[in-house]
């Protein structure tokens, strides 16, 4: 989980926006902005949110609009227009000066570069993202999912190799948009520390002599060769009493039970590394008709 410390978005009562505007300028609280419509007319019209009479205090000069004492009301779409053709529009938005915590989580299930990040934010505020690779290159900016404040993308950083040690961080750079106001904060974190393996797969329960054995395979998401890219399984299972006992193995697919055992579950970890455990897999159960059935065979 990556904590970071961002700006707050405000909210206001125009129309909320639902894609990142083309073009946008961010002006500071009771500062004045300059807004230019990109044309070659000579005398222009101006409209706030398609009202032709503005909340703000305006100053009109040829192609450029001075807003005066800029606040929350000022803040919105404005269009310059000739006649009745529309030229050229600017979002115009506050800078907000307060500050609280933001969470934004990445996260990967294996090492081939890829990942998504989700955070939150206001409901009404539009976001898009982009990524400084650790070549130094920066990615195309991708516009955010959004649904009921709950905003997420997902992202390829096609240096990375799986087989070389991370030496330069990745950079995330979020911008957002609310009605009124803007956000721009960065993150940096190595692929290395968001990797969450998926639960392994194929558990199987079986007789081998008088020994109870339980086998698995990796997640068919983890990277190949084993050998270079071991995993660190937690197996839990569970006693006829109802305790629980945890046992560890690293780099083998194979581990023996109690006998008796009720039930059964697995994770896995990247043990070189500190990144979270996997989801458990569904709990399989093995009750005592079941042990023998097996022991037939």
């Amino acid at each position: 989980m990556l904590v970071l410390v961002g700006l707050v978005l405000s909210l206001a009562s125009v129309d909320a926006l639902t894609t990142f505007p083309p073009k946008f300028q961010v002006g500071q609280m009771n500062g004045d902005v300059v807004v230019k419509c990109n044309t070659s007319e000579q005398q222009v019209s101006w409209t706030q949110n398609g009202d032709p009479e503005p909340m703000a205090e305006l100053v009109a000069e040829g192609q450029t609009l001075t807003i005066l004492g800029l606040d929350l009301p000022a803040a919105g779409n404005y269009s310059c227009w000739a006649g009745t053709v529309l030229l050229d529009s600017t979002y115009v938005v506050v800078s907000s000066s307060r500050e609280e915590r933001m969470n934004i989580s990445c996260q990967t299930e294996s090492y081939h570069g890829s990942f998504r990040c989700s955070w939150t934010g206001p409901h009404s505020a539009v976001f898009r993202a982009r990524l400084t690779h650790s070549d130094g290159s920066v990615g195309e900016w991708v516009l955010a999912s959004s649904h009921h404040g709950q905003f997420g993308a997902s992202f390829m950083d096609p240096s990375f190799c799986p087989f070389a040690e991370e030496l330069q961080p990745l950079q995330l750079q979020l911008e957002g948009l609310s009605d009124t106001s803007y956000l721009n904060v960065s993150s940096h974190f190595f692929i290395r520390d968001i990797v969450r393996p998926d639960p392994p797969q194929n558990l199987t329960v079986w007789w081998q002599g008088e020994q109870l054995l339980l086998t698995w395979a990796p997640p068919v998401s983890w990277p190949l060769p084993k050998s270079y890219f071991a995993l660190l399984y937690r197996l839990q299972y569970e006693l006829p009493n109802g305790t629980q006992v945890d046992k560890y193995v690293e780099g083998v697919e194979e581990t023996q039970l109690q006998v008796g055992t009720q039930r059964v579950r697995i994770s896995c970890q990247d043990p070189y590394t500190n990144p979270a455990w996997s989801p458990w897999t569904a709990w399989q159960d093995l009750d005592a008709t079941q042990q023998s059935q097996l022991r037939a065979h």
